[in-house]
Parts: C-alpha cells; structure tokens; sequence
C-alpha cells in the first residue's frame, strides 16, 4: 500500500517548452536547508517569508539539480521571477479589490502560483526522481521516509471494484490483538465504504488524527462485525531476520528508513548471540532510502573508512565515510536482483568494492542519483526534491546506469515467488495468507507455469547458503 501519493503540477508557459513529466516516489536522503537572501517582493501584499522561500527554491534548484536529463538551457532565474510577476499580474487583475478578503485571497493566489512554477521548473529538467512536493504529500513522505505514521497499523491489499482484503495486523500497532484476521474484508471506516477504493485512498481513510478512534465494519463469511481502534502512531520495519541452517544469519531488507540500520544492530547482535556463523543481506526488490542507513550497514560489516562517492553538478567529487560501529567480519553474502535501487546499490557497492562478501543474484537497476529535498517554510511550505549528485561505489565506479554487476550471477524466472516489499512487521498468519494470494495470483497470470513457479525454490538464496558453505569450509 501507498503512503505517498505525488500532487499533480499544473502546465508550464509555452516559451519554456517543456515536456511533462510525472515525478515519481524516489528514495531521500538526508534534509538540508539553504538559506538565500530574499528579494523584492513583486507585489506589497506579499509576505516576504513566502516570495523569499520561493526565491531560494529557485537558486536551491539552479545551484543543485544536474542537468542529465535534457540537452535544452533551463530558464534562468530572472526569467522564471518575470514570469511569476505576469502571472500574478493577471491574477490580480481578475480580484476585487474592495473585497473584504482580498488580501487573503490574493495572498493565497500568489503562493499557488509559487508552487505551480516550483513544479514547472523542475520539470524542466525531464528529471523523474526531482520534483516540488507540495505540503499533504510532504506529510505523507516524511512518515514514509521515518517508518512511522499516525493510523491503525493495518496491512491489506486493494481490490478493483470489490473492498479491500486484510492481510494482517502490523506487529504492536493499534489493530494488533484485535479481532481481525487474513482475509476479512474491510467494508468501511467511520461509515466511509471502502469497496474500489485504491491503496493511498484507503490509507487516507484509515488514517487520522493521534488518539482518534475509528469505528472499523468487517466482513467474514459474509457476517459484518464492528472494530473500533484508536488511532495512534505506528512503527514501520522494513527488516526482519531469521537463523538459516543453525548457522547463517538471514537479514531482509525491504527499504531504508531513517531508522532501518538501528533495527539491524539489532537483529545482527541477535544472530551474532545465537551463533551465527555467516550472514545474508537479502536487498532484492529494495529501491533505496536513506544514505546514511546505508553507509551505517555497511560500516557494520566493514572496516573501511569510506561508504561510497558522490560527483557533484561542478565535476567534484566527495567520499562518504562510514557511520557506527562495526560489529563483525563473519562471511558475508549479498542477494541483489534488478529492481535493488539507490542505497541497495550503495551497500552492495561497496561491499564488492572492499571484497568484504560475495554479491550473487542478477544486475541491479542502475539508479546511482543522488537526491535531497529542500524544506521550505510557511506560508509557501512543501519542499523541493533535486537530484544533487552521481554516486559511485568507493573506488569512484559509477554505478547510473551500469548498476551492480554481481560476482555470481544467478538467473531465475521464479525470483517474483520470494519478493518480500513494504513493511515486514507481520505475523507468520499473515505471511501465510500473502503467499495464497500469490499463489492464486500466479494461477491466474501463468496458468501453464503455475504449478512449476509455486513449485519452485529460492535459488539465488540457495547459491548464496552454498557458498558461504564453502567459504568457511575453505577457511577452515
């Protein structure tokens, strides 16, 4: 389910021309502020803290956002301001001045204008990771990138024209312990129905203020029974781990949260008390997140002083040191397939690039950006997201484009079988009921392959079990 949703922008003048682009989610990193010095505002009404956030979004964009994706010169600073003056000329035109609320309207009219020409200039750079994010859809992805939001703690799944069906209740969330099991169907939320409503839909009903109480209609075998639930603020684990054979620490990593490196201390130093012998980090269909999460995993397994490499729009490039403590040096193996993104390819990276563990699975996808995002304040509020740098692993290999090329290749047609995305704090009920409707799913989609894909085993797992196998057997 979708917790981030990215706001529509509106169209850019014709003199620009830009092609539209619809941003999409990508993985964040750290929060940096700019502070740029305002300039005259284009009309008296205007509170400067607004048309001043708005002039350091422009030169945020102008200094920051590489110019990979289009060969045209982007629009300069002075034109974009010109710009902004005509529009909220004819805006203002429109307005009656002896209304009561003119100022207030005028005011709010020139901050969306603001954000519209946010959206277009960015867009400028046909860049689908960079983007304006407008104030809602900011709140929705700072509880994403933290792992936590305000709401029941409620895994389902979305169903065209039909309501949606419940895999199981987040681990110590507000529906935990309650009665609701895989497979109820959710029928409405504080009388709101839910029946063909998308995933960030049915998200936005579910959640609500801290503390509130949602009175939940369920379906099972067609009786309907009623739930109510306060709301409250839910923790997202985007890790979870298991001990393989007595001996291998299995550690899945489905994101990077800001806070995903403190539950792998965690679950290491757990594997590590129970007598792990070698270690899996399983970052197969993970896209990315938090940098310093993964330079913070890696400084787990690693000695090295340096995580990776980033080559700014001015040719420079920085190194980024490691972040914590490292905690072992036991075999390491790392799953990737072509859908591991971003910080997944940081990790796997730089651990190739040390030699510190073996990579096996199939190329990653290639999506070594950089990106930040900009906070801005009210009354324009939102931020900017820019795509800032190129990452390479630590001995400057680029990895846009190329990706992370495994040590062992592993090619499989059944890898879909084991993706595991999302949050992960999940009972093993509801782990169960997510396989049956794979299952299904399969049977439906590959009716002449079901039996063998349902059939089939993690082999890229296998392959990495094997050869940690045979490394310390080596060792020894």
């Amino acid at each position: 389910m979708s917790l981030y949703s990215t706001p529509a922008v509106s169209r850019p003048p014709a003199s620009w021309k830009l092609n539209r682009y619809n941003p999409v989610r990508a993985l964040a990193s750290l929060v940096l502020v700019i502070f740029m010095s305002a300039a005259t505002p284009a009309s008296a009404a205007v509170k400067p803290t607004a048309y001043a956030e708005f002039v350091k979004a422009l030169n945020i964009i102008e200094q920051t956002q590489l110019t990979l994706f289009t060969e045209e010169t982007p629009p300069t600073r002075q034109e974009i301001i010109n710009d902004y003056n005509r529009r909220v000329e004819a805006i203002e035109s429109e307005l009656d001045k002896q209304a009561d609320d003119y100022q207030e309207t005028a005011e709010a009219a020139r901050i969306d204008i603001m954000r519209e020409i946010l959206s277009e200039t960015i867009e400028f750079y046909n860049d689908q990771y960079a983007n304006y994010i407008y104030p809602e859809a900011l709140k929705r992805y700072n509880s994403r990138r933290n792992g936590n939001f305000v709401g029941i703690g409620l895994k389902f799944r979305a169903i065209t024209d039909d309501y949606p069906i419940v895999i199981g209740p987040l681990a110590n969330g507000p529906m935990d312990g309650k009665n609701i099991l895989p497979g109820d169907h959710l029928i409405s939320i504080d009388d709101k129905l839910l029946k063909g409503l998308t995933s960030s839909e049915v998200v936005a009903a579910l959640k609500g203020p801290k503390e509130s109480t949602g009175h939940l209609t369920v379906r099972r075998n067609k009786d309907n029974h009623q739930i109510a639930v306060k709301r409250a603020a839910v923790e997202l684990h985007y890790t979870d781990s298991e001990l393989l054979n007595n001996k291998t620490g299995y550690i899945k990593i489905s994101r990077f949260g800001s806070k995903t490196h403190t539950r792998v201390e965690k679950l290491l130093r757990e594997l590590l008390s129970q007598g792990a012998e070698s270690f899996i980090l399983d970052l197969r269909d993970n896209p990315g997140g938090s940098t310093r999460a993964a330079r913070a995993i890696v400084s787990m397994f690693s000695t090295e002083k340096n995580m990776y490499c980033e080559r700014y729009k001015t040719g420079a490039i920085k190194q980024l040191p490691r972040h914590g403590e490292h905690l072992t040096d036991k075999p390491l193996a790392v799953l990737i397939n072509g859908d591991s993104m971003s910080s997944s390819e940081i990790v796997a990276g730089a651990i190739q690039a040390y030699e510190r563990g073996i990579i096996i699975g199939t190329r990653s996808f290639g999506k070594g950006l950089v990106q930040k995002v900009f906070n801005l304040a009210e009354p324009l509020g939102g931020a900017v997201r820019t795509t800032i740098a190129m990452f390479g692993r630590p001995d400057h290999e680029m990895i846009h484009e190329n990706g992370i090329v495994p040590d062992v290749t592993v090619e499989t047609d059944s890898d879909f079988m084991f993706r595991r995305t999302g949050s992960l704090n999940i009972n093993d009920n509801a782990r169960a009921y997510q396989r049956t409707l794979l299952e299904q799913d399969v049977r439906e989609k590959h009716p002449d392959k079901a039996d063998e894909f349902i059939a089939a085993k993690d082999i890229q797992l296998h392959t990495a079990l094997e050869r940690l196998q045979q490394s310390m057997a080596t060792a020894q």
